[in-house]
This record gives structure tokens, C-alpha cells and sequence, in this order.
């Protein structure tokens, strides 16, 4: 297949252009910013043409989605050619970009894409996503809030940041474009993308339920929601790794290489989008079940509305999101 990818520079579109590569497809890497030299480096290591610029393999555009224009340009240039289209270009962090610019270029990008192919007959669309479409990671302290635990797709949205409004927005705009058109569109709801479990296990945090996505994964999922089949419309789905990135306690000690990070994750009005797992009361450095370390972390009380404890009779590790849907409609597992 030919594979229209946005966000190819980026860091999920980078794993997903390799994997992509890898399976046997032709690309259109489209971007604002040209791929890095250490991906142009590997990828030519494999595929000899691609740093020549004569590949079939791989197509570079420059351009930028905001623009209807360019967009309508670009779908022109590949008319009755491209078999679906991957959008995972957006903003990601919303603390390193005004409000407006966030929310603006995600939205009106995600629109002129998703438009754009179905305007042009394109039938299959995968979209990234994020959990933080119920808000979670740039919520403000302590205002995350569950009304069930595991999280299915079903979850109503409790966001308030410009990156989380943003992916509600266009998961609406993917309802709205498949009533207009004979397509079919994927939402990925993916946690923190990370190559290892290891990577996972550092940077794991409280306010983001010890959660991460492997690159992997994520790869396979972009191209799952495009070649799986049985089902219509459009559908949001989970993408997360089974079971929590965690495997210490939560006292000070167990969990000093975080501390950096969250000090970094500070939201526009100075508040702190985290904390250091060590602010916990518990001094407990054993390994902890997951039912286990969110009733010793207390920042969670009170959050949370129901906890089927069903869900965590078989593994006791067993993570805070549900990707039943997933796993049955793409056929997706969470693989490292």
C-alpha cells in the first residue's frame, strides 16, 4: 500500500515511518520540518535510494497543515494513489506553546487532513489521539478525575488543558467526516510513547496512572487501523501498555530519578503538573500491586468514582486502562 504519514519527523512518526518501511509500504512523509539526519541515516542504511531522493519507497513533503491549500495540493499530487492516511501531526506539549497556538494548529490541522482524504476518496484513516482526551497528564494538580476504573473509551472527557480539548475536537471531527463520507476513521488514544519498559519505568508518574505505550505498539496500531476489519464509522480506541510501569515503592528514595522530570512539568499559571512519587506518607520500598500502590498513594482519593476490582482478579499488575476494544476490533497487543 501507498501510506500518507503526517507528523513524520516527529517522535511517534518516526517509529511508525520505520515500521511502516519495514512492512513492506510505500510512504508520504509529510511534515513542517524535513526528517532528522539520524532517521534519513538509518532508514538509507536499509533501503540504499532513500538518501539519493529517487526512492519510491519514500516521499518527503514539507509543508504545513494548517494551510487548506497546501493540503488540497498535496491529496492533488497523489489522486486515486494513496490507500490511507495516518495523522499523528500536532502539537504534543502544551506547555511549551500559547493556548491558543495548541488547541488552533491541532484542531485545524486534524480537519484539512481528514477532510481532505475523504474528499478524495480515501477510505481508511488512522488519527493519533491521547488518553488525555479525559484529561490526565496537563490537568491541573489533583483535578484529574475518573468516574471509573479501568478506563474504556466510553470515559467522559474532564479535560481542561488546549492539548486535551484539542484531541475531544477532532475525535468529534472524525464522527462528523464519517456521516459525510464513506470512510472509516481510528482514533488512538496512546499513553506515553516509549521505545523499553525501562524508558517506561523511569518516567513513570502518579498523575499519569504509571502508564506508557510501547514505540512498537504504537507503530502496529497506526497500521491496524487502517488494514483491520469488521467494523464502520468511527471509533476511538485505547492503546495501552497491559500492566503499570512500576516496580518500586513509593517512598522518596525509590523514586529520586523522577524528580526531574516532574520538576519540568509546570502548566502556564506556574502550577506544578506533578510530583515526586517520594511525596508519598508511605514508606513502602516492596514492589506493589496496583490496587495496592493507588490506595497508598492518597493524592487518588476521592478521584476516582468506582474501581472494579474484577478487572485486577487475574494480574494484579494489570494497568488502569481497558483495551478490550482494541485487542478485539484491531486485533492489537500491546507488544515491546
Amino acid at each position: 500500500m501507498q501510506i500518507l504519514l503526517t507528523g513524520s519527523s516527529g517522535v511517534v512518526g518516526s517509529y511508525v515511518l520505520g515500521y511502516l518501511l519495514e512492512q513492506g509500504h510505500d510512504v508520504i512523509a509529510v511534515d513542517r520540518i524535513p526528517l532528522t539526519e539520524k532517521t534519513l541515516s538509518e532508514l538509507s542504511s536499509i533501503y540504499p535510494d532513500i538518501s539519493s531522493g529517487t526512492s519510491e519507497r519514500l516521499k518527503q513533503h514539507i509543508i504545513e497543515l494548517t494551510s487548506i491549500e497546501d493540503v488540497k495540493d498535496l491529496f492533488n499530487q497523489y489522486k486515486g494513489s494513496i490507500n490511507g492516511v495516518i495523522h499523528l501531526a500536532a502539537i504534543p506539549d502544551p506547555l511549551k506553546f500559547d493556548a491558543r497556538f495548541t488547541h488552533n494548529s491541532n484542531v485545524n490541522a486534524s480537519f484539512n487532513v481528514l477532510y481532505t482524504a475523504a474528499e478524495n476518496g480515501i477510505q481508511r484513516i488512522t488519527q493519533a489521539s491521547s488518553v488525555n482526551f479525559t484529561g490526565l497528564s496537563y490537568t491541573r494538580k489533583d483535578k484529574q478525575i475518573f468516574d471509573k476504573v479501568p478506563i474504556t473509551e466510553d470515559e467522559p472527557s474532564h479535560t481542561e488543558d488546549p492539548y486535551g480539548l484539542s484531541k475531544v475536537i477532532c475525535e468529534m471531527q472524525a464522527t462528523v467526516i464519517c456521516r459525510l463520507f464513506p470512510v472509516r476513521i481510528a482514533s488512538l488514544r496512546f499513553h506515553h510513547v516509549l521505545p523499553t519498559l525501562s524508558e517506561a519505568e523511569k518516567y513513570a508518574r502518579y498523575v499519569e496512572l504509571w502508564a506508557w505505550t510501547s514505540s512498537l505498539s504504537a507503530a502496529q496500531a497506526c497500521l491496524q487501523g487502517i488494514t483491520s476489519e469488521g467494523w464502520q464509522g468511527h471509533e476511538p480506541f485505547n492503546i495501552v501498555a497491559p500492566e503499570i510501569a512500576w516496580k518500586r515503592g513509593i517512598s522518596e528514595e525509590s523514586n529520586h530519578n523522577n524528580s526531574d522530570k516532574n520538576d519540568n512539568r509546570k502548566n502556564q499559571q506556574g502550577q506544578s503538573q506533578g510530583q515526586s512519587q517520594g511525596e508519598s506518607e508511605s514508606g513502602c520500598e516492596s514492589e506493589l500491586n496496583t490496587l495496592d500502590l493507588l490506595d497508598m498513594d492518597k493524592r487518588w482519593n476521592g478521584r476516582i468514582g468506582q474501581i472494579d476490582h474484577d478487572w485486577w482478579i487475574d494480574n494484579k499488575r494489570n494497568g488502569f486502562w481497558d483495551c478490550t476494544k482494541a485487542n478485539k476490533l484491531l486485533g492489537w497487543q500491546h507488544n515491546v
